[in-house]
Formats: C-alpha cells, structure tokens, sequence
C-alpha cells in the first residue's frame, strides 16, 4: 500500500531548512539554552545568546555570545537597520571560523545605524569591531579583514613580549601586525587589492594589509586545496607567517 503523504511543513519547520543558523540563534535566545550551531564550514560549536535586560544600557539592544568556551557581547545600536537573528547568526558563524586561539581578541562587536563618516563599512580596534549602516556590511569577508586587525595586536603583542610592551607604552604602539610581516609584503612584490595599495601609500604601513590578507586567507582554507595553493602561489611569504599564526588542515 502506498503510504500517506508526509504532512505539510509548519513556517517554523521551514524556516530551519531554509535558514538553519538562523534557527539555531533564534531557539537560543527563546529557551535560554545552549545549542549545536553548525558553521557554514560544517563545524559544530555549542552556542548561547543572552539578552541583556532592556534600559541597562539605554535603548540598544545588547547580547551576551558564548561559542564554545568563549564569551563577546554584541551591541545593535536603537534605529539600526537589523535583523537581529540573521546579524547574529552571521557574527557567530564567522566568529566559529576564527581559530580558538586568537578568538580571546575580540570582546565587543557593535553595530551601528547610521553610514561612517568617512565611508568605512566597519573599524576594529581594542577588542571591539564597529559595523556601519546597520547589517548592510555584516559579511564574512569584512568580518575576518576587521578580527584581522585584532589578530595582527594579538600576535603582535604576543611577538614582543613583557619587555618590548613596557617600551612600545613609552614610544607608542607599532602597528598591529607580526613581526617580520612588512618584509614579506616587500618580498612577494604585491599588494592584495587596490585599497591595500593605497593604504600602504598613504601611511607606509601595511597595517590594512594583513587585516585583508587574513581575510583572503580564511577564504581560501574556505575554498579548499586548490584555492589555498593558489593564495600560496600569489602570497608565499606572507602565506608563511599567516599558516604559522593559523597552520591549514593537513
């Protein structure tokens, strides 16, 4: 006998299929439980989402992240142009991506209503990273150029130790990026794009360097052996410090 058709899929059933990252932040933040939230990797990570109480800190919404064994807090100014499940769920997904040694760098993301000023989608500085124009600039690629910018003073910072950061407090702080990194941009003879190149230019620092080559270097683990080899092909001696700071899959 033939069997009965499976009964129709509820919004919310559907809902999981079309949109499972989603799904995931959205029952965290309705039980208050800890969830599976599979990555666009295909990596499980046990996440909660907490919101603050509202009035605590005025009119934005506030959250407490937790992703794995690691906590940040995620701020949506009031007025801001968001969906918060999806900006949430987007956060979380490429914050699972970064390796969980370095995550400790990023403590706050906050996510602003208005455009920046000076055309930034998003800034990164002090354990925080800034998005502009509510979730119109929550990608994965500008992600991963702005926890960049945080890697390059963890690493940085890690590269000088106790001593080096009792002078850099007297000279002033070098930029964010590991040791020997402006000498292998010098070595490979390129620039990664054509805002990198100006950067460079404008400061003589490759600062925003490395916060893109890391981005394109998370895109490349993304897209497999091929893309890698490409990206150390193009990259060499960059790809060198950069597969120290995060070693690929063997």
């Amino acid at each position: 006998p033939l069997l009965p058709p499976p009964p129709p899929l509820s919004p919310g059933d559907l809902g999981k299929l079309i949109n499972p990252r989603g799904a995931a932040v959205d029952k965290a933040l309705t039980t208050g439980e800890t969830v599976p939230f599979t990555n666009t990797d295909g990596k499980t990570e046990q996440v909660s989402v907490t919101q603050l109480p509202g009035g605590f800190f005025g009119k934005d919404d506030r959250y407490v992240v937790r992703v794995g064994d690691d906590t940040f807090t995620v701020t949506v100014e009031e007025g801001a142009d968001v969906d918060t499940e999806d900006v949430l769920a987007q956060v979380i997904d490429s914050y699972s991506e970064t390796p969980e040694d370095l995550r400790g760098s990023l403590e706050r993301v906050v996510i602003k209503k208005d455009a920046d000023p000076d055309g930034a989608a998003a800034r990164a500085g002090d354990g925080t990273i800034t998005f502009y124009d509510g979730e119109a600039n929550v990608t994965d690629d500008i992600f991963h150029h702005e926890i960049g910018h945080l890697i390059g003073r963890q690493v940085e910072d890690a590269n000088d130790g106790i001593l080096s950061g009792i002078f850099e407090k007297l000279a002033g702080e070098p930029p964010p990026i590991p040791d020997g990194w402006a000498e292998a941009a010098a070595a490979d003879g390129n620039h990664l794009n054509d805002y990198t190149e100006e950067s460079f230019e404008d400061s003589g620092v490759y600062t925003e360097d490395f916060a893109e080559a890391w981005s394109e270097y998370m895109r490349a683990l993304d897209g497999g052996p091929k893309a890698l080899a490409a990206f150390e092909q193009k990259y060499p001696e960059r790809s060198e410090i950069l597969e120290d700071i995060y070693p690929p899959p063997a």
